[in-house]
């Protein structure tokens, strides 16, 4: 009964938080991932933590984010730099000079979709057609 009471409150309270299907971020509407998602939902298999998401540190145009990824480097996770939070304007601004590097190199973006919770975006997800993370591993810092 101990054993099963934890996992009934922790069943309880995540169903007491939804996540919509879609939200508009940077003008478009785009699916969600809720912030419960793990690494494995999410394809990413590189520089992924269970508990903090993307570990690999980056800068691009002296924005601090982010990254992980998965696929192959088909699969990318952005997030702002900072784990005690969100920070959605740095990575709203991170989001674009990364879509603009990728298809600087010819990378076709072919599906985004953004981690959502408490009316916050935590990162973003991008589907590429060929390797994007190394091309953004470069950047780290």
């Amino acid at each position: 009964m101990l054993k099963i009471l934890p996992l009934a409150l922790l069943l309880f309270v995540s169903g007491c938080i939804s996540t919509p299907a879609s939200i508009s971020f940077k003008g478009k509407t785009v699916n969600t991932y809720s912030v419960a998602a793990s690494c494995k939902d999410m394809q990413l298999d590189t520089d992924c933590s269970a508990i903090t998401g993307a570990t690999k540190d980056i800068s691009i145009d002296n924005i601090p984010l982010r990254i992980a990824s998965g696929e192959n480097g088909k699969v990318i996770f952005v997030m702002a730099a900072s784990i005690f939070g969100t920070d959605e304007s740095t990575l709203t601004q991170g989001a674009s000079a990364i879509e603009k590097l990728l298809i600087s190199k010819g990378i076709v973006i072919t599906a985004i979709k953004v981690m959502y919770g408490g009316n916050d975006v935590y990162g973003v997800h991008y589907q590429l057609n060929s390797d994007g993370y190394s091309i953004l591993s470069k950047l780290s810092i």
